[in-house]
């Protein structure tokens, strides 16, 4: 078994965090979710300023969620990944910046932390009721980062708190936006989630360790790097390029591209996990996608999501890699 450290977007992976429905409360509807559906939007809306419990409000598509969460942690296991679960929070966990935004998940722990090579990262989520996930994923990895002479812990500076104009320039980094390219980082940068202060960051502690980071500007409302981009081996990446503000990254610009549509973008098509170079899990609506996938040698494991991705997120979002090869 190779040691802690992710080294890829595409390598063989090996071991693997999968998120949690349990309790899933999302905070009063405010600008950072505009990234929400009409209906959980006008349901955050109707709650008179305070947190949904999804379970309550949402009990059926909470189980197929739960349910289909499940599926892709076996989907994992029968290919001989090793899979890691959350414990839930304590209550003094839950209730942790409710001054700021209240409400807690756990579904999706890609995004409060990221595994760069043998470094794991804490950094700063834009939506402040997530930033409290980092707690119970530091429990379960520090261990294996105690266990590797080779491996680094570091944590972002602590985003400033919001003030009644917005919330305040952070700085935020997202793993959601993180695509290993070799040694270098692609990192997505929107209005909804990393900024220029948090790639900054980044640049600043990663670059002595040999790699390069790349801001890619979003358009738009748009949740992340990987909403419009992932890539699938050494030399092919799919995504949706009017959704690009300065076209490809440069380290990307020679690569083969699979184009998809703003629907297959919203349906989260570029939101699933490799297993290798060779197989791609993916929701199987996206049966043109898929084809694609297939005319460029990518097997696409068939993956249901779509409760998952109700709620903002896919199969990439509720997998955090933990041991992953490099190209």
């Amino acid at each position: 078994m190779p040691q802690f450290g992710s080294h890829s977007d595409f390598g063989k992976l090996h071991e693997v965090v999968v998120g949690i429905p349990d309790d899933l409360t999302l905070p009063p509807f405010s600008a950072d979710l505009n990234h929400y559906n009409d209906e959980l939007r006008g349901a955050l809306e109707k709650t008179g300023n305070r947190p949904l419990s999804i379970k309550k409000a949402f009990p059926e598509r909470w189980q197929r969620t739960r349910e289909q969460m499940e599926g892709i942690a076996r989907t994992y296991e029968d290919n001989g990944i090793t899979v890691h679960r959350l414990r839930p929070y304590t209550q003094e966990e839950t209730t942790y910046l409710d001054n700021l935004q209240e409400g807690h998940s756990q579904l999706y722990p890609a995004d409060p932390v990221f595994v760069i090579g043998n470094h794991f990262l804490e950094v700063n989520i834009r939506r402040a009721y997530r930033r409290k996930e980092v707690f119970p994923i530091r429990d379960l990895v520090l261990p294996m980062i105690e266990a590797d002479p080779d491996a680094h812990h570091v944590a972002m500076p602590a985003a400033r708190p919001w003030s009644p104009s917005g919330e305040g320039p952070g700085p935020f980094l997202e793993g959601g936006d993180i695509m290993i390219a070799g040694n270098d980082l692609i990192v997505g940068m929107g209005s909804l989630c990393s900024n220029q202060a948090g790639i900054d960051w980044l640049t600043r502690y990663i670059e002595p360790y040999g790699y390069k980071v790349h801001a890619m500007p979003i358009k738009g409302d748009i949740l992340h790097g990987l909403g419009i981009m992932c890539l699938l081996r050494d030399g092919l990446l799919m995504t949706h390029t009017p959704a690009l503000a300065d076209g490809l990254p440069e380290p990307l610009k020679n690569w083969d591209v699979i184009e998809i549509t703003e629907q297959e973008m919203n349906g989260h098509a570029t939101v699933g996990v490799s297993l290798d170079d060779k197989r791609y899990m993916i929701n199987p609506q996206h049966n043109r996608v898929m084809d694609e996938l297939y005319k460029h040698g990518i097997e696409p494991i068939s993956t249901h999501c779509e409760d998952i991705g109700y709620w903002g997120g896919a199969i990439r979002c509720i997998t955090l890699p933990l041991k992953r090869d490099a190209a």
